[in-house]
């Protein structure tokens, strides 16, 4: 018997509550193999951003103190 022939069979011995428990994690092993982050190192990620900020128009304006606050954030 297989992987995929042996994981049928347990899965079908079991209650469907179990079954979803089963599902679900696939579900999460799945996406988790899908997104795969590039790999940066944080020399890479320095450069990246201080590009990033300089492209960004000088004469917008700054954000004022109070929306930097704790409370403003939350």
């Amino acid at each position: 018997m297989n992987i995929e022939q042996t994981l049928l069979k347990n899965f079908r011995e079991l209650p469907p509550e179990k079954q979803q428990e089963i599902l679900d994690f696939s579900e999460f092993i799945r996406q988790k193999t899908l997104v795969k982050p590039e790999a940066k190192i944080p020399q890479q990620q320095a450069e990246n951003w201080k590009n990033w900020a300089e492209s960004q128009p000088k004469n917008s304006p700054d954000l004022p103190d109070t929306a930097l606050k704790r409370e403003t954030i939350y």
